[in-house]
C-alpha cells in the first residue's frame, strides 16, 4: 500500500511529507516578514522604552502591560487541500493579524489570498467540486461560528452563543456541512463558565436548514466526516465540565503539605525577577534564566490542556506514546446506527482516498486499511492535525 502525501501541524509549524520522503517544514515568507518588521520597529523604539518596564514604573503601576520584545507569535493554525492541484491551503495567525494562504510544494511559492486584523480562521475544509472554503471563525468573546470564503470575502454562516468548529463537506450534490457545536454556559453577569458537550450538527447552505445529527450528554463528539457511502466518522471522548474536576483526597493532602514549599518558591521567583530587572543577573547560576515560549510540557488540543511530558513518561515503553488517553476513540457509525471503534488515542484523522483512514495519536501517524489493520507510517513530535493530499 503506497504511502500517501500528508501535511500536518505541530506546535504551530506546518510540515509536508511527500509519500515516503522525509517531512520538511514549510516556512511562511509572510510570517517571516512580520517578524522582521516587528524586530526593526522594536529596535528603532528601544531607546524610548528602556527602563519603562521596571516593577515600579508608570506602565506597571497603572496596570498597562508592556509588549515583550522576545515574544513574536507567528503560527500556522489550520491546513487543508487547496483549490489548485499541487498546493496546500493554510491560515497564519499572529498577535495582531491573520491571513489565508496557499503554498505550492513544487515551486516553493507562497501566495496570500487575503488577510485582516484579529483574524482567527481555523479548521479549514475545501469542497472538492465547488471549491468553496469553509472554516471556524473564533472571536475574542469566546464564541466561534462557521465562516465561508466567497470571492476573497469571509462571511459567517452560523451564529449564536456557541463554539462551532471542525466543519467538513458532505459528499454528493448540494452544499452541506457537518460540524461540531457546543453551547456556552454563562452566569447572570454574562461571564462564560464553560462549554456543554460537543454534538454533531448538519447545515444545508442551499436552504439554510440546520439539523442535529448526534448528541451524547456524557461525551464530546468531534471532528465529523462522512464517507461516500454515508457512514459517519467522528472522535468521541468523555465530556468534562471545565474547572470542576473531582479532586481526590490524596491531592488535597498533598496541596496542604506542599503549600509552604510553593509559597517559598513564589517568593524566590519574585525576588529573582527583581534581580533580573535591576542587576541584570539571576539569583541562581544553574541553567540560566528560563526562556519564555520553550515549554513543551503542555499542549492544547480541542480545548483540553494535555500534559505532554506526562504522556511521554508513561508511554516510554510504547512504540509511539499517545498524547491523549485511549478514551479518545475514532468511531464509525453506519447509516443504520451501528457503531464501531476503529482506533483509540486519536488526536486527528482523515480519509486516505482508498477506503481507509490516516490518523495520529500525537506522536505518530498510522494508516488503517479496509481490513482493519493499522501500520505505522512515521513518527513526529506533538502533532495537532493532519490532512491527506490526493
Amino acid at each position: 500500500m503506497p504511502t500517501p502525501r500528508i501535511a500536518y501541524l505541530a506546535r504551530g509549524q506546518l510540515y509536508f511529507k511527500n509519500g515516503d520522503l522525509a517531512a520538511h517544514p514549510i516556512e511562511s515568507h509572510f510570517g517571516q516578514d512580520i517578524i522582521n518588521r516587528t524586530l526593526q520597529r522594536q529596535q528603532r523604539n528601544e531607546w524610548k522604552t528602556q527602563g519603562a518596564s521596571t516593577p515600579f514604573s508608570g506602565n506597571m503601576l497603572w496596570g498597562k502591560e508592556q509588549e515583550d520584545p522576545r515574544r513574536l507569535q507567528v503560527a500556522i493554525s489550520a491546513v487543508a487541500r487547496a483549490p489548485q492541484e499541487g498546493e496546500l491551503l493554510y491560515t497564519l495567525e499572529t498577535d495582531r493579524v491573520g491571513g489565508l494562504f496557499t503554498y505550492n510544494w513544487t515551486t516553493d511559492e507562497e501566495k496570500r489570498l487575503f488577510h485582516r486584523e484579529a483574524l482567527h480562521f481555523r479548521d479549514l475544509t475545501l469542497h472538492p467540486d465547488l471549491k468553496l472554503i469553509a472554516g471556524s471563525l473564533h472571536f475574542p468573546n469566546g464564541t466561534a461560528n462557521l465562516g465561508l470564503v466567497q470571492n476573497q470575502n469571509l462571511q459567517p454562516i452560523t451564529e449564536g452563543d456557541s463554539v462551532d468548529e471542525a466543519p467538513s463537506w458532505i459528499p454528493g450534490d448540494g452544499k452541506r456541512l457537518l460540524y461540531q457545536s457546543a453551547g456556552i454556559a454563562r452566569n447572570p453577569q454574562g461571564y462564560a463558565l464553560g462549554l456543554g458537550p460537543f454534538g454533531l450538527h448538519q447545515l444545508n447552505l442551499d436552504g439554510g436548514a440546520l439539523a442535529i445529527l448526534l448528541e451524547d450528554p456524557k461525551n464530546d463528539l468531534m471532528s465529523p466526516r462522512m464517507s461516500e457511502e454515508g457512514a459517519l466518522y467522528f472522535i468521541r471522548r468523555p465530556y468534562e465540565v471545565l474547572g470542576r474536576k473531582p479532586v481526590p483526597l490524596l491531592g488535597v493532602i498533598a496541596d496542604v503539605l506542599l503549600f509552604p514549599l510553593r509559597l517559598l518558591r513564589a517568593f524566590f521567583y519574585f525576588f529573582n525577577f527583581l534581580s533580573l530587572t535591576f542587576a541584570r543577573k539571576p539569583l541562581t547560576t544553574s541553567g540560566g534564566p528560563r526562556v519564555a515560549g520553550d515549554d513543551e510540557k503542555t499542549l492544547l488540543l480541542r480545548g483540553r490542556v494535555i500534559d505532554a511530558e506526562k504522556a511521554m513518561r508513561e508511554g516510554v515503553s510504547a512504540e509511539a506514546p499517545a498524547l491523549v488517553p485511549p478514551s479518545w476513540e475514532l468511531v464509525r457509525r453506519t447509516t443504520s446506527g451501528e457503531e464501531q471503534v476503529l482506533a483509540r488515542s486519536v488526536v486527528a484523522y482523515d480519509f486516505d482516498g482508498a477506503g481507509g483512514v490516516i490518523y495520529t495519536n500525537g506522536t505518530a501517524v498510522y494508516q488503517l486499511g479496509c481490513d482493519g489493520q493499522s501500520r505505522l507510517l512515521f513518527k513526529a513530535k506533538l502533532l495537532e492535525d493532519l490532512i491527506v493530499i490526493p
